[in-house]
């Protein structure tokens, strides 16, 4: 059956594009796309592109602008189980202490605001020493005042030890609340050659080393795992890997 040459041309078209998505992933890496709009962002100083793909840039002005981006190679996935949970509660635990700690010491305070009020000028003067009643003042006030500090310090370990351990599920899965599950944290490689232009105008091929980390979510109840979106959170020159 004859058919005309533009109908031809247009049942070729799909097959065409196909064959060169095909070959453009073929021998490289599922985020080869999020890499080069990491590196064109980068360039283009587009921190709205990179905020939502990565915590890192290839600054234009530090480190150049990298061209002609070839994947080379990707490691497995390692993947850790991560203690959002855990944390969360230790988290919480601690807040909970600090508030008590802070509501009994302003009772006290409250009960000696006058006691107190001349013990702290004797204290900032740094002439003589409390006596009496104000001297028991001072004592059970230095006392709240070592539990307020050692409690709100152990709230801040709290805080910035859960912070770490959810960074990635945050930026993986910003619509979710990973502490309301069983999370696990994935990280690969993805090696990269690119030809640089650096800051100074000179042109330098360089091989660059991507980590990229998600987070899947478990919910339990034979409910299928959520799983979040690559970032890119690290990049170095392979001549400076370990």
């Amino acid at each position: 059956m004859h058919r005309p040459r533009y109908l031809r041309c247009l049942l070729l078209a799909p097959v065409l594009v196909g064959l060169v998505f095909a070959a453009a992933g073929c021998g490289g890496s599922e985020n080869d796309l999020m890499i080069k709009k990491f590196f064109m962002a980068s360039g283009a100083g587009d921190t709205v592109t990179l905020g939502n793909i990565a915590t890192v840039s290839f600054d234009p002005n530090r480190d150049g602008r990298a061209q002609n981006v070839s994947f080379v190679s990707e490691t497995p996935e390692q993947t850790r189980v991560l203690k959002i949970k855990e944390l969360d509660k230790a988290f919480k635990d601690a807040q909970a202490v600090a508030s008590d700690v802070s509501k009994q010491m302003k009772e006290f305070q409250d009960k000696n605001a006058e006691a107190i009020s001349r013990v702290l000028k004797i204290e900032q003067s740094g002439k003589g020493k409390p006596t009496g009643h104000d001297a028991e003042v001072q004592k059970t006030w230095t006392g709240w005042r070592d539990k307020s500090s050692v409690a709100e310090k152990a709230l801040s370990e709290a805080r910035m030890a859960l912070s770490t351990e959810r960074r990635v599920a945050d930026l993986s899965l910003p619509d979710k609340d990973a502490t309301a599950f069983d999370a696990t944290e994935a990280t690969k490689e993805v090696t990269v050659t690119a030809n640089v232009l650096t800051p100074d105008k000179q042109s330098v091929k360089k091989t660059l080393v991507l980590t990229l980390q998600r987070v899947v979510l478990n919910e339990g109840g034979g409910k299928p795992p959520i799983e979040g979106k690559w970032m890119i959170t690290g990049l170095k020159e392979a001549a400076a890997a370990k």
